[in-house]
């Protein structure tokens, strides 16, 4: 979710901030650079906060049951929350470059990360969930979750693509 609020002004920022006259007098190519970078600085940032979060909880060495490690499941973890992060991130700003507008952006994006983090959402789409990670059993060690994952890094490339498309249409 901090994903959804901290990315979605990662283009917007030049419209709020009266700069967007001089930004578009870039080739398209150079601000696409600029957004870019500052998505992947966001996206590190984003993924190095929740490691250390995670690693607080590993450095406890926590008891998982005989289907594995606890380094196991943190390297688990590592690929979730990179696919999480990534995909969130660049969600919310495509959307917010789509509609135009910061918050609508943000309420709409997290609108729709609450869903997918519903039980209904659970249900409806099992593996193919891009919180499967979040929903797996635990106990049984099952990896059908990084289908879920999988889905959300795709759908994270297709919409890095489309934003020199919207940047584009933006004018």
């Amino acid at each position: 979710l901090l994903a959804v609020v901290f990315c979605a002004d990662t283009y917007l920022m030049e419209v709020q901030s009266r700069r967007r006259d001089v930004f578009r007098l870039y080739a398209l190519k150079k601000q696409m650079k600029a957004i870019y970078l500052r998505l992947l600085i966001q996206i590190l940032y984003l993924f190095g906060i929740s490691v250390v979060g995670y690693g607080m909880f590993y450095w406890q060495k926590p008891a998982v049951g005989p289907e594995g490690s606890s380094l196991e499941h943190f390297l688990y973890f590592l690929g979730a929350i990179g696919g999480t992060v990534l995909f969130w991130g660049i969600l919310s700003v495509t959307v917010s470059i789509l509609l135009g507008k910061l918050w609508l952006g943000i309420g709409l994006t997290a609108a729709l990360w609450f869903f997918f983090f519903s039980k209904a959402a659970d249900a409806l789409l099992g593996k193919w969930n891009v919180f499967s990670y979040t929903f797996r059993n635990i106990s049984t060690g099952e990896t059908d979750w990084i289908w879920g994952k999988g889905l959300s890094v795709h759908l994270a490339v297709f919409l890095t693509a489309l934003l020199p498309v919207l940047l584009k249409k933006r004018g």
